[in-house]
């Protein structure tokens, strides 16, 4: 108050002329300007400061916590990776962790790479070795050839497995005068789940067998596991033929992207039922899985759609969605995305990836890449879908792959196949391949 009397009060002495009054304002305004912008200034000076301080801060603990890891040691398989810390060394007992490493590419991130040492070079990337009593018989009397080489082959590559996959009720009617049987399908319990979604949407399908053509199929039951059905079902048996049967249920799992799945049976031979009377039955329901010998690791599956326009040499890839995907090395779930890359003659045209998804090992898309592909160039191209982990601290890590082409097998061949010769694009599911090291 001192001051604005000491300022402002001199002005209205009529003494003071209008220049002195204005002179001795303009001095009062800078000073009020000074005592309000310093102090901002000094604020964002401080906040500017303790930024970088807390950047460097971060940037000292990543380093710390990389150079703690030290140089590690990494198996082609499932196996785990231990610490050659001089700690651990010296206490002769080693750390070591149980998780799924995937193939990493050759060359650094920032700041460098740690030493990486491949095990047994004689190994092939993500095999297994083969069973003792599945190995080839090294005898040189012994004719590869013969007819019973053959059948021990088709035995070794294609062995049954009985596994439980739930219950089934259903009852059994036969009227012997018009040589009917009515098959009642009840309920089923304890189905087996999808690993993706914790649940299932199942179905049967019954006939038969051997010479009933028909395939009857009972109603989808949608999200459950503990399906009631209360559904009748009628075949046409001659009462000669009763003993010769056999009733097969088949359960699918229902599936709006893709072929169904039968996940189990269940098979009653007539002949041990005793059909004179109503009789209601409990059965379990088996499941029937292929076995091979030289099975490949199972790094999860994709399901995705390819049409191709010619008029328009439009190629149409839909990345409709992932399953059973591997956690990260950190044994956390991944940020996967697709990369989609067009090759010809060993060279990569043109690529195109979908949005990230992330921390999840089922992750779903719904996303179309278009590429523009020339008719000439189709039926030599190759197209490559190779699912990502985003890592935000690093270089980015390959999950597996799946590659279309003429030159492909199987599952992609067929695919390739179908979109040569049909201009709308089937979903299919096909297993992820391992990433060849660079």
């Amino acid at each position: 108050m001192a001051d604005f009397r000491q300022t402002f009060l001199p002005c209205l002495n009529s003494s003071w002329t209008e220049e002195q009054c204005a002179r001795l304002n303009m001095v009062a305004g800078w000073k009020v300007a000074v005592y309000v912008a310093l102090p901002l200034i000094l604020l964002c000076i401080a906040i500017a400061l303790l930024c970088i301080y807390l950047k460097r801060r971060r940037l000292r603990q990543y380093t710390s916590i990389k150079k703690a890891r030290g140089p590690v040691t990494i198996s082609p398989s499932r196996t785990s990776i231990k610490s050659h810390q001089s700690s651990s060394e010296s206490s002769g007992t080693p750390l070591a962790e149980e998780f799924w490493v995937p193939v990493l590419k050759s060359g650094g991130g920032e700041g460098g790479t740690s030493a990486v040492e491949l095990v047994g070079s004689q190994v092939q990337p993500f095999s297994r070795r083969r069973p003792s009593m599945s190995a080839r018989l090294e005898n040189s009397s012994f004719d590869p050839n013969s007819e019973m080489y053959k059948r021990l082959e088709m035995m070794k590559t294609k062995e049954p497995t009985i596994e439980y996959a739930g219950e089934l009720h259903f009852a059994l009617h036969y009227n012997k005068d018009m040589g009917i049987l009515t098959i009642r399908l009840i309920q089923a319990r304890d189905l087996q789940a999808r690993e993706f979604s914790g649940t299932a949407d199942p179905y049967f399908k019954i006939s038969v067998l051997p010479d009933e053509p028909r395939t009857l199929q009972s109603k989808i039951h949608r999200k459950t596991l503990d399906p009631e059905f209360e559904e009748k079902f009628a075949f046409e048996i001659p009462p000669t033929d009763l003993p010769n049967r056999t009733i097969r249920f088949l359960l699918f799992d229902y599936d709006q992207f893709s072929r169904d799945e039968c996940v189990g049976q269940v098979l009653l031979p007539l002949e041990n039922v005793d059909l004179s009377e109503r009789v209601e039955l409990w059965k379990m329901i088996e499941s029937y899985k292929i076995r091979t010998p030289e099975k490949k690791p199972d790094l999860g599956d994709l399901l995705m759609t390819a049409s191709y326009l010619p008029t328009a040499e439009r190629l149409t890839i839909v990345i409709l969605k992932a399953r059973g995907l591997e956690n990260t090395p950190q044994n956390k779930r991944p940020d996967p995305y697709v990369k989609v890359s067009i090759l010809y003659a060993g060279k990569r045209l043109k690529k195109k990836k979908t949005s990230t998804r992330h921390s999840t090992t089922n992750p779903v898309y719904n996303e179309a890449l278009v590429f523009d592909v020339g008719r000439e160039f189709m039926d030599h191209v190759y197209i490559e879908l190779v699912i990502v982990h985003e890592n935000r601290f690093g270089q980015n890590q390959g999950m597996g792959k799946v590659v279309l082409s003429a030159e492909s097998e199987g599952e992609e061949l067929e695919h390739w196949k179908s979109l040569a010769a049909s201009r709308k694009g089937t979903a299919r599911w096909h297993c992820l391949q391992p990433l060849q090291p660079d």
